[in-house]
């Protein structure tokens, strides 16, 4: 009798044909995992919803070797999983704490958990000061200086003296790339400023889904190492090879594998 795979298993087995072929349709991936048409489709939504393929008509197809969607094309993606990560990381962010938030779609989302919370929140994402509008409090920091308006954020060499005036409790931190070298970004300006933001905080909050952790994006700018995380917070279980980047006393929190558990 044919073993039952899990998603996770089916996941890579996907990616690994999009490597080979750059496009798989859905009845190939019935064939290929041998699941249910309503399975594969659960699959197809999964890898486009996290940003790990493109969905075309009847099927995937590989993201461009060497590339991350920009912000407009995730921020159009409503990703279950990205929510359930907000949601677990508004957890952390209790009141009369100095807030770090870098522009990112997960932690726009974050933002719709953080209203009313008395904090002071320093960003320099515009869509995070927007979601952060909608009342009072938390009181916002919008730093100042160049719009990149590809990515949604703001940088400049005041940014950086700015942040210098400041010891942060918690930075929440998103990234496009992690590896045993560390924690990656797409730009240069980002990575600065969230460099020097990380070196001032008391607790930094790493969120990295799974996928993250295994595709080579384009991602050449290092925002920390792995141990400067004190908490990661991903969707699936990590496996052993990636725990061994940090340091032995990180908290990780796995949303969908502790959801499953309950």
């Amino acid at each position: 009798m044919r073993k039952m795979q899990s998603q996770i298993e089916r996941l890579d087995l996907i990616r690994q044909k999009l490597d080979e072929r750059k496009t798989i349709s859905t009845r190939e991936i019935m064939k290929l995992c041998h699941v249910s048409f309503d399975t594969a489709r659960r699959d197809v939504i999964k890898l486009t919803s996290t940003g790990q393929a493109i969905r075309i008509h009847g099927g995937l197809m590989k993201i461009k070797q060497g590339t991350v969607p920009d912000y407009n094309s995730r921020a159009h993606v409503l990703s279950p999983i990205k929510n359930k990560i907000a949601k677990m990381t508004a957890k952390y962010l209790t009141a009369n704490q100095l807030i770090y938030l870098n522009a990112s779609t997960t932690i726009s989302q974050l933002c719709r958990y953080l209203t009313g919370l008395n904090a002071t929140i320093m960003t320099n994402s515009i869509d995070n000061a927007g979601a952060l509008m909608m009342d009072n409090l938390p009181n916002v920091i919008l730093l100042g200086g160049y719009l990149n308006k590809e990515n949604h954020y703001t940088s400049s060499l005041n940014s950086l003296k700015e942040i210098d005036q400041y010891e942060f409790d918690v930075a929440v931190i998103g990234t496009s790339s992690v590896n045993k070298k560390g924690v990656f970004v797409v730009n240069h300006s980002d990575a600065q400023i969230e460099r020097e933001v990380v070196n001032r905080t008391k607790t930094v909050i790493l969120l990295a889904e799974e996928y993250k952790f295994k595709e080579d994006r384009s991602s050449p700018y290092k925002v920390m190492d792995c141990k400067q995380a004190d908490i990661l917070i991903t969707d699936n279980k990590l496996a052993p090879q990636y725990r061994k980047y940090f340091k032995k006393n990180i908290k990780i929190r796995e949303v969908l594998a502790e959801e499953s558990k309950n």
